[in-house]
């Protein structure tokens, strides 16, 4: 069984969700995050003989502060 990771980079852009790159280290797409502004979301995808089988979002960064308060 082939089965492989790589951690997706994902930036919001209005209402929509760009993919700004994707890696094969966790260390390499937390970098990336460290140098940019605005809301971004780090994904592990695992792929299993090339296909996806599934996503986890390992951690959203830049949240604005009108959305944080909505919480309350």
């Amino acid at each position: 069984m082939i089965r492989t990771e790589q951690y997706e980079v994902w930036t919001q852009k209005g209402e929509r969700w760009e993919m700004l790159g994707s890696f094969q280290e966790l260390d390499m797409a937390t970098a990336l995050t460290k140098n940019r502004s605005g809301r971004q979301r780090i994904i592990c995808v695992t792929y299993e003989y090339g296909k996806m089988i599934s996503q986890e979002s390992i951690a959203e960064l830049g949240t604005p502060r009108a959305e944080a308060q909505k919480d309350y």
